[in-house]
């Protein structure tokens, strides 16, 4: 399995694309698509009609800004199968609230909406667990054969205790900050359990770029990756 950044930005971000991370095996799936995603895949070549599943961690501009411009683009290539979406409850509402804004696009978009809680199913050969994360809206991680890929999430001891081997986690903020997101202070409280694994962080807002050797000697553990890295996972 390979495993490619397409972006690790966030909204403030002008060098990097907003968060989308593509897993390729025999089929290819996108875990969000926010805006700069569809550039980084024709960056490498690859058709709207390519990507055959979408993950979605929650509904945030950053996570979902590529979402309708994908199907469009599916649409106007005349894909025929559906684009299959999975995503936190209420997404089907939010959906369909992001239609009103181009009614134009009614009845021509082919997909079908899966909302999921804490469960595990299948999709194009790829083996997924979704599981509840602590944001400022509902929100999933995905584990992906493997691979937890956390969106955004402040940490919580039970995220760090289900089965994965590699983790790609959020990386928002520098010390001193209290969100709904991770700030190194957050991370070294878990050290423990993370440094035992292979992580990358990604989602990096402009003020942690900024001092981002300052951070990484705090965590102590990990990568920051960029736009278009990738890993392969035997």
């Amino acid at each position: 399995m390979k495993v490619t950044f397409l972006g690790t930005g966030t909204a403030d971000s002008f060098e990097r694309a907003q968060s989308s991370i593509l897993f390729e095996k025999e089929f290819s799936i996108l875990i969000d698509v926010g805006n700069g995603a569809l550039l980084r895949l024709g960056q490498l070549n690859k058709k709207p009609c390519d990507i055959k599943a979408v993950l979605i961690t929650h509904i945030h501009l950053d996570h979902t800004g590529d979402l309708l411009p994908l199907l469009k683009a599916r649409w106007l290539s005349g894909v025929k199968e559906e684009l299959i979406m999975f995503a936190p409850y209420g997404f089907k509402n939010w959906f369909q609230s992001q239609l009103e804004s181009s009614p134009y696009l009614r009845g021509k978009l082919k997909y079908e909406i899966i909302e999921v809680g804490e469960e595990k199913f299948e999709v194009c050969g790829f083996k997924v667990e979704s599981v509840t994360t602590k944001h400022s809206v509902e929100s999933r991680g995905y584990i992906v054969d493997g691979v937890l890929v956390t969106g955004d999430t402040s940490p919580f001891k039970e995220l760090y205790e289900k089965d994965f081997e590699v983790i790609i986690h959020e990386l928002s903020l520098p010390s001193g900050f209290s969100t709904s997101h991770t700030t190194p202070d957050n991370l070294v409280q878990f050290s423990d359990v993370l440094e035992n694994k292979v992580v990358y962080f990604t989602h990096i807002y402009s003020q942690t770029l900024e001092r981002i050797d300052e951070v990484m000697e705090k965590i102590g553990f990990g990568k920051v990756v960029s736009d278009l890295e990738w890993f392969v996972r035997e």
